[in-house]
């Protein structure tokens, strides 16, 4: 009966921990200050950059790269459309119908302050192995200055992806927050499968050896 019970224990907390496992869209408005995400680890302003274009900018432990064209950093509309600081990053004036983040090493959130789309944009986050783990579509910020941000948490990114749905919109992003994956703090859902099952084994063999 005991064996019984523990098998019956440990397939209970496995499936608690795999439902407990989905990353999940980040949005809200944050005023003057960066996305308020919870156990923040850094976050990345574009400040002493320049007015310049680039197909790729690496600062700190995030690469920011255009899709389909070049990305630059400005301060023409700098403390407006959601801008924080006195540089902000666009997509080259709405040329550029896509931005990528790629992080040196696994996050489990990411958010930023979000400006100026007129169209709603996909955002799209995946592992380390190109699977895709959570998307949504974005809400439109328009002329919003309330410090509007979006994001996605509760996964383990690598990479992420955003596209915008039609064929023009400008944007702004600022104040680019990330949480960094402590280790053990977020289980993949796939391992959080694999767990259930062998769970679901041993509550099997214990019944067989019963009977």
């Amino acid at each position: 009966m005991k064996t019984w019970s523990l098998a019956i224990a440990t397939a209970a907390a496995a499936t608690l921990m795999l439902g407990s496992v989905h990353a999940a869209p980040v949005t809200g408005a944050s005023g003057a200050g960066a996305p308020p995400l919870p156990g923040v680890t850094s976050v990345v302003d574009f400040d002493a950059q320049s007015n310049s274009s680039f197909a790729s900018l690496t600062l700190g432990s995030v690469t920011f790269s255009g899709i389909g064209g070049n990305l630059r950093t400005s301060n023409q509309y700098a403390g407006q459309y959601n801008g924080r600081g006195a540089y902000y990053l666009d997509n080259n004036a709405g040329n550029t119908g896509g931005i990528r983040f790629d992080f040196s090493s696994i996050v489990s959130a990411f958010a930023f302050q979000w400006g100026a789309s007129d169209n709603t944009w996909t955002l799209a986050g995946y592992d380390a192995s190109n699977n895709l783990i959570e998307s949504f579509v974005t809400p439109i910020t328009y002329a919003s200055n309330a410090g509007d941000y979006i994001g996605l948490s509760g996964g383990a990114f690598k990479y992420a992806i955003l596209t915008n749905s039609s064929s023009y919109d400008w944007v702004f992003v600022d104040n680019f927050s990330i949480v960094e994956d402590q280790g053990g703090g977020t289980v993949p859902e796939p391992a959080g499968l694999a767990l259930a099952g062998l769970a679901l084994l041993g509550l099997g063999a214990s019944r067989r050896r019963r009977a």
